[in-house]
């Protein structure tokens, strides 16, 4: 034959024997008519035969004969998946781009796929490339032909499959951070603070409580203080999900609800007030362990279930927070438990007020007296003393003795509700300590928008800039970097405070409430910004505001004009933003200004932008619309003169008419709001000659349409400082050095980009799908001056890399380069090249690498150190899909990464090591070999072929502030830090513990978690030798898929984990133990979960498990050699003693086919919090435990699976159950499956 039998060849073997069968039985017949018979269904069956051996022949043959087919059609298949994998990948790097989270099968769908290809090109170059055959194929071998065009078929058939496969989703909204997770840090500990967070963790805890309040004065903290509870409440996952949202005094429901919406990642589908709150009760009620909601600045009394919020008796999984300065309003909200915040004590003021100032208190008596009587002056908040004490700080004493006499005379308002007269005259005094009369208007102008909103530092720029803000200042551009600078000056003495969002500042509502005061009563003269909020739900009685020179009016309720005192004589700043005032209503309304230069209008749907024009004063300076629009209509763009800044944002217009090329002093236009641009008739950019600034929106730039605009129109913009601008491709790049001039732009060429721009960044983001050509248009300096965020993909990005080496990638602080599939492209800079004696990546903060087929590494250098400040700014690394790269940096340059916070490498199938060091037995044993990531928070290596991290003699890693480990699918990884690796073999390492996965070689010592999977190599976790803090702030580890590993916690092992609450391990076939017999006892373990573990006879010995008080959650399952949970050591002992595990709630064991027992142990337990017991499929149970276990809070027992047989049912009150489970009071029914010999159910 020419196959043998380990090939398969030819099933149609077996058809031949059962033809001769059936001959045979023929013969063996005597009836003649039997014969015949037999004969006419033989022949039937025969031809049948026949018919299946020749296709089978044929099959096989085919296999041989076209061998060059079946490899033709997989090198076809590869080549669609590919091109599908490319449409795929830019969709993922849009929504990434877009800050959503690729979905879990698009990932694994990516990896299959590098799989797929993976293998399928090295079977093509390898082993079809090597089956000439004989006389250069002349005389083929015929067995490799039939083995090689099988082995083609199936990854064909896989190719084909995968290319088939069809997402509904490509990404999803990425999952909120946890309320408080911005927190950590704001909150101080203050004594007076500690029994209320404590009492609130306890009601927290109570089931029979469902709403709980904080009340205090505004600014004594209460926000923080909720804030700081969530975040410890997240810490001990007491709820499923925590959601926040501000009530404020504004009492805007809808905006409630959207707030709650964002925590929970929910999206409303409904848009009015009750629909959306079905919407969000049906969304509460999902959780099992339940939601707490937090309602922060209660005014009034709001009905919950308006909201959307289940509250009452029925629903118990739902518990509320209030905060508020009215305690009657909560009351009246259905709260009992009422918390009082009081305010600061006299020690807390002044200690508070010294962190403040700092070190100015220290040496000078007199300075200290006066202090002190400055902290009683603020009236024990928070708010005041932080705002004062930063106002203060560096400043002389006579500044000092000034402010105190400031607060001892000053005259307060009475009109400012619940901020109290010493919290407004300290606000007050920090206010006037401002000695800029350009951060005092700013603060001011801050304190107009509405209460807890993220201000946009543009806002600030453009309005400020209209007003006249600032001196000595010609362009926009200028006036950004001054905003900049004032508001940080503001942040630094807390009376703004960093927004929600980029580039946003938000101002405390104390701390308004007082701006807003100190505006409205400076007098209106050219230097005083006179300013009045009017954010009501109707106008307030007599209030004129013909004296202010600003007014803010927003309103969702408001519908008509007030009466009279409608008047706006000195007005320059209008917000408005009142969706039900009609379009009459707002012309009547703008009538009646004079001299406004600056208008802000949000919230509003106009038919076109002609139809707001019209009205508005023709010495307008500045116009910022956030309104809904679909057309511009006709306007009369003569008449506005002095209209410089234009911003048309959320509005649905799809061409720009040739009317606004007639906005002659027009220098900003920003479009960058318009999502739906198509075009911008021609003449339009060329005729505003003044433009510094512009942003075209979605526009795509390039091949236009008649009728379109093109980019020979930007050269006539001789001023253009800033551009924002979408260019199809490279193709279409000037030749002239258009661009080259920017200061700011964000330039996206061939790269859809959906999030909103940033006027003050330089960005460029490039496609190049052709190498060699040269960047027009003046990218080419662009990306060799200043250019801080670069955005690289596609074929032709050599060409970009080559404009940054020269200059070693100075500027560079965030570099993303991918999809590249250039021979060329095997490292992103060679030092060699670069002649900046100061370094390469000096700058450089985020590198992100992704599917660079032939990226050999980051740097091409000869192992010596570089410069100091090479890549010394490096936080965050992210390598995916780089198949040829083997290692990150060597040791010489790992040494420069002293800012460095997260690496993350995944995908990386040629990488032996992290860090190599090209010498490793160069030093002597005396000389201290170590590698130290100071900043490195987070580290995850996934899917790379790592033999260790690093290797060397003597060498010592340490990660002082690591919080995260994630190793994940390392099957050579042994060890951490080996003394040396074969070259020959990747799992050949040389060390006296390199059996160990950690050793005394690396330390993490803040390691807060610690994901372990499928590191086929590690036999041992951790040597003994271990120090007492390595692991002592370790919370959660999962081990997962470790097939050679053991145990976890060997007997001989010290008490390494003093924090470790959750304990995960799946499917590790060898595992053994999990403790050993006398394993160590983690006292604060809280959930433990053990599956599919073949090999694991019991869980831990008694002697472990009663070391775990805190154990809440156990979970056993799929370990079907399991004969007892907890280990019997004591042989049937009765055992005097009564172990407590007072915090156990949920036990639940199910898939164990030899479990016997929980526990045989004859000792008597008490398990006071226990809740819920679930038993399935556990046929051999006997019994849970050999002696008594008392469970007063025990409610629901189960083992109901689909399928299972009711087995008892009966009343515990009537019978009691103490003998042999518990004694179960509140239990009604039980429910077994499966579990035979359960002699507790008598």
């Amino acid at each position: 034959m020419l196959f043998d039998a380990q090939n398969e060849f030819p099933k149609s073997t077996l058809t031949w024997r059962l033809a001769e069968g059936i001959f045979e039985a023929i013969a063996n017949l005597t009836s003649p008519e039997m014969v015949e018979v037999v004969i006419g269904c033989a022949g039937n069956l025969i031809a049948k035969i026949g018919e299946k051996l020749i296709a089978e022949t044929r099959r096989h043959l085919g296999y041989v004969l076209y061998y060059h087919n079946y490899v033709e059609s997989l090198k076809q298949q590869v080549e669609k998946l590919m091109v599908k994998s490319e449409g795929i990948t830019l969709e993922v790097e849009e929504a990434r781009r877009n800050g959503d989270v690729v979905a879990p099968e698009v990932e694994q769908w990516f990896t299959s796929v590098e799989v797929i290809y993976e293998e399928s090109m090295r079977f093509l170059e390898i082993e079809v490339r090597e089956n000439k055959g004989i006389l250069n194929g002349w005389f083929p071998d015929i067995k490799k032909r039939y083995i090689l065009s099988k082995k083609a078929k199936r990854k064909t058939q896989k190719a084909a499959t995968l290319k088939a496969e069809v997402f509904h989703k490509i990404s999803y909204p990425a999952p909120p951070l946890a309320v408080g997770d911005r927190s950590i840090g704001d909150f101080r500990n203050f004594e007076s603070r500690i029994p209320i967070i404590d009492q609130l963790m306890k009601l927290l805890k109570d089931d029979t409580k469902q709403i709980i309040s904080i009340c205090g004065m505004g600014g004594s903290g209460k926000t923080t203080m909720v804030k700081e509870v969530a975040r410890r409440v997240q810490g001990e996952k007491l709820f499923d999900e925590i959601t926040m949202a501000v009530v404020s005094k504004e009492h805007n429901l809808m905006k409630v609800q959207e707030d709650l919406a964002k925590w929970l990642g929910l999206r409303f589908k409904a848009t009015t007030l009750e629909g959306r709150a079905n919407e969000l009760w049906r969304r509460l009620l999902q959780s099992r362990k339940g939601n707490l909601v937090i309602l922060d600045d209660i005014w009034k009394h709001i009905d919950l279930k308006n909201i959307g919020i289940p509250f009452g008796k029925e629903y118990k999984n739902c518990k509320v927070i209030l905060t508020s300065r009215s305690k009657d309003a909560c009351k009246a909200m259905g709260c009992e438990d009422v918390l009082l915040l009081d305010i600061l004590t006299p020690s807390e003021a002044w200690s508070l007020l010294g962190e403040m100032v700092g070190d100015d208190l220290q040496d000078d008596p007199d300075l200290c007296e006066i202090a002190s009587e400055i902290a009683k002056k603020c009236g024990g908040l928070p708010i005041a003393i932080v705002c004062l004490g930063r106002a203060l700080k560096d400043k002389r004493k006579e500044v000092w003795k000034d402010t105190l006499l400031k607060l001892q005379r000053s005259v307060v308002p009475t009109n400012i509700e619940g901020v109290k007269e010493d919290v407004y005259q300290s606000l007050q005094a920090s206010y006037d300590l401002l000695e800029d009369e350009e951060a005092k208007k700013l603060f001011l102008l801050c304190c107009l928008y509405p209460e807890y909103a993220n201000v946009p530092l543009e806002a600030l720029v453009r309005c400020g800039f209209g007003l006249e803000f600032f001196k000595h200042i010609d362009f926009i551009i200028q006036a950004r970097d001054r905003v900049h600078a004032l508001t940080d000056k503001l942040r630094s003495r807390f009376l703004l405070l960093s927004g929600d969002r980029k580039s946003t500042v938000k101002v405390h509502n104390v701390v308004r409430a007082v701006g807003i005061s100190v505006a409205s009563r400076l007098e209106p003269n050219m230097e005083q910004f006179s300013a009045v909020v009017m954010h009501e739900d109707k106008w307030p009685r007599g209030m004129t505001y013909g004296q202010y020179k600003a007014v803010s009016v927003v309103s969702n309720e408001i519908s008509e004009l007030p009466s009279r005192g409608l008047s706006f004589q000195k007005l320059e700043l209008l917000q408005l933003a009142c969706p039900k005032l009609s379009l009459e209503k707002l012309n009547t309304m703008f009538e009646t200004m004079k001299k406004v230069r600056v208008v802000e209008l949000w919230n509003l749907s106009l038919l076109s932008f002609s139809s707001i024009l019209s009205s508005l004063p023709r010495d307008i300076f500045a116009l910022s619309m956030d309104c809904k629009m679909e057309t511009i209509g006709d306007i009369k763009t003569e008449e506005f003169v002095n209209l410089e800044i234009l911003s048309l944002g959320n509005c649905d217009i799809t061409e720009l008419p040739m009317e606004i090329g007639k906005f002659a002093n027009l220098r900003l236009l920003d479009m960058s709001g318009c999502r739906w641009l198509e075009r911008i008739s021609p003449g339009v950019i060329s005729n505003l000659s003044q433009l510094e600034e512009l942003d075209t929106g979605s526009k795509w730039w390039g091949d236009e349409e008649e009728g379109d605009t093109s980019l020979t129109e930007l050269e006539s913009l001789t001023n253009l400082k800033y551009l924002g601008i979408r260019i199809k491709s490279s193709n279409f790049l000037p030749k002239k050095g258009l661009f080259e001039k920017l200061q700011r732009y964000v330039i996206s060429v061939g790269v859809h980009l959906e999030k909103s721009r940033s006027f003050n960044k330089r960005i460029l983001l490039l496609k190049l799908e052709i190498t060699d050509r040269h960047l027009g248009g003046g990218i080419d300096k662009l990306l060799r001056m200043n250019t801080e965020i670069v955005f690289l993909t596609g074929d032709g990005i050599k060409t970009a890399l080559k404009e940054l080496v020269p200059s070693g990638f100075q500027q560079v602080k965030n570099l993303t380069v991918e999809c590249c599939n250039s021979e060329g492209t095997e490292y992103l800079s060679d030092s060699s090249y670069t002649s900046n004696s100061a370094g390469v990546f000096t700058n450089l903060e985020k590198l992100r690498m992704e599917k660079m087929w032939h990226l050999r590494g980051i740097l091409r250098h000869d192992g010596q150190g570089l410069p100091i400040r090479s890549f010394s700014r490096l936080r965050k690394i992210h390598l995916s899909v780089l198949p040829v790269i083997t290692y990150l940096f060597t040791q010489s340059v790992a040494t420069n990464l002293v800012h460095l916070e997260s690496l993350r490498i995944e995908y990386c199938t040629n990488m032996e090591q992290v860090i190599f060091n090209p010498r490793p037995s160069a030093l002597a044993s005396t000389i201290e070999n170590k590698i130290v990531f100071p900043k490195l928070s987070e580290l995850i290596l996934n899917y790379v072929s790592l033999a260790c991290f690093s290797h060397g003699l003597n060498l010592q890693v340490e990660f002082p502030q690591l919080t995260v480990l994630k190793l994940e699918y390392l099957p050579n990884f042994h060890t951490f830090c080996p003394e040396e690796i074969n070259p020959a073999s990747k799992g050949n390492l040389k060390g006296t513990n390199f059996h160990y996965l950690v050793d005394n070689k690396v330390t993490f010592p803040s390691l807060e978690t610690l994901e372990l999977s499928e590191l086929d190599s590690v036999e041992e976790l951790w040597s003994s030798q271990l120090p007492t803090s390595q692991f002592g702030k370790l919370k959660s580890l999962r081990v997962e898929k470790c097939h050679k590993l053991i145990n976890i916690f060997p007997s001989e092992l010290e008490t390494l984990f003093p924090s470790l609450e959750k304990l995960d391990v799946e499917k590790c076939d060898s595992l053994e133990q999990v403790w050993g017999s006398e394993g160590v006892q983690i006292r604060n373990l809280k959930s433990v979960f053990v599956s599919e573990c073949p090999k694991l006879r019991n869980l831990c010995s008694f002697y472990t498990f009663k070391g775990l008080p805190n154990l809440q959650i156990l979970d056993v399952s799929s370990c079907k050699m399991m004969e007892e949970v907890v280990e019997d050591e004591h042989k049937n002992e009765k055992m005097k003693e009564v172990v407590s595990l007072g915090k156990l709630e949920e036990v639940k064991l199910a898939f164990l086919p030899n479990l016997n027992y929980f526990s045989h142990t004859k000792c008597d337990m008490e398990m006071a919090e226990l809740t819920q017991v679930i038993v399935k499929n556990c046929p051999e149970m006997h019994t849970f435990s050999g002696s008594s276990v008392t469970t007063p809070k025990l409610k629901f027992l189960d083992g109901n699976i689909p399928g299972s047989v009711k087995w008892k049912t009966f009343d515990i009150e009537e019978r009691g159950w103490t003998d042999s489970l518990c004694s179960a009071r509140k239990l009604k029914n039980t429910y077994f499956t499966h579990n035979e010999h359960l002699r507790a159910l008598k």
